[in-house]
């Protein structure tokens, strides 16, 4: 039996991104997509498998950590693929990327949780906020700069500006936040907005501050999907996977690639069906960004949508 396995390499929304290439592959070469991942308790991923490599099972398997036509050709001689990467070849990947994040079911209690809720903001605008720390450090000083660093973490004061900038428009506006970490460090935010969260608790701290949070990482995921509006971090998957794989359609708004705190900008993408690669070029050179010169240009927040979970 032919097996692709995807291992617990890199942070949840990275590899979820990876499952677009998986199914390619077992669909052209007929490798069975297995997976290990100590998030799989919450969540299954239809068509594929929970099954862990072992230290055997690597032994003759072809690694994919980087993607070339000549590399993706030599799959069909191979029995075992260790694949770490989610780029490939671009034409089917659009293809597949939609219906691939539609295979991943969410548990039905943390479903639960997030009708329960949202249902507390019925006919309310309701909009997501993503804010990734960890490893995407912020920098010092008052000007964000997207190639500064290879994961930039997007600054507070930032935040501050856009959820201004929709409550403004938006006087009834709630703010659902899901961040790295715990929500305590950004009273900001708290202290300004109505600001709220599931009430949930993750029980992952394998990959330690890099990647911790203190709500369920997939539960968070789907929730932010649920938003039409996700005010998103700059290169987090995370912030991607939810706006432009999950769900219906959602417009994330981020920095351009250089702002200052003294003349903030924030400028909209719909990426919807793209992957991480037109996300980041997006992040990093501003491609596809839609410049928000005044309130008016702000996308229209509306109530949270539950049809699709």
């Amino acid at each position: 039996m032919k097996k692709l396995f995807i291992t617990d390499y890199v942070g949840l929304s990275t590899r979820l991104e990876a499952l677009a290439l998986a199914f390619v592959i077992s669909d052209y070469y007929g490798h069975e997509v297995c997976l290990d991942w100590p998030e799989l308790d919450s969540f299954k991923v239809v068509g594929a498998k929970e099954q862990g490599l072992g230290i055997a099972g690597r032994m003759g398997a072809l690694r994919m950590r980087n993607y070339s036509d000549e590399l993706f050709y030599k799959i069909k001689d191979h029995d075992k693929v260790i694949l770490r990467t989610h780029k490939g070849p671009a034409h089917l990947l659009e293809r597949y990327y939609i219906p691939t994040a539609q295979r991943v079911k969410l548990r039905p209690d943390y479903v639960y949780q997030i009708r329960e809720t949202f249902g507390r903001y019925a006919n309310r605008p309701v909009v997501g906020v993503h804010i990734r720390r960890g490893d995407f450090k912020v920098a010092n000083g008052d000007v964000f700069d997207a190639n500064h660093t290879e994961w930039p973490g997007t600054p507070t004061w930032w935040y501050e500006f856009v959820l201004g900038k929709i409550a403004a428009v938006h006087k009834n506006a709630a703010f659902f936040i899901s961040c790295t970490g715990d929500s305590d460090s950004f009273q900001e935010l708290k202290k300004n907005f109505d600001v709220f969260e599931l009430p949930t608790s993750s029980p992952y701290g394998y990959k330690g501050p890099d990647h911790d949070s203190k709500r369920h990482p997939m539960a968070d995921l789907f929730a932010l999907a649920c938003c039409n509006v996700i005010v998103g971090s700059t290169c987090s998957t995370f912030s991607h996977y939810a706006a432009n794989a999950l769900g219906a359609p959602s417009t994330c708004l981020v920095p351009p690639p250089k702002t200052r705190r003294d003349d903030p900008q924030c400028g909209s993408l719909d990426l919807y069906g793209k992957g991480a690669y037109t996300w980041y070029k997006s992040c990093r050179e501003g491609t596809n960004l839609k410049l928000i010169a005044k309130q008016a240009d702000l996308p229209e927040a509306k109530p949270v949508q539950f049809k699709w979970l």
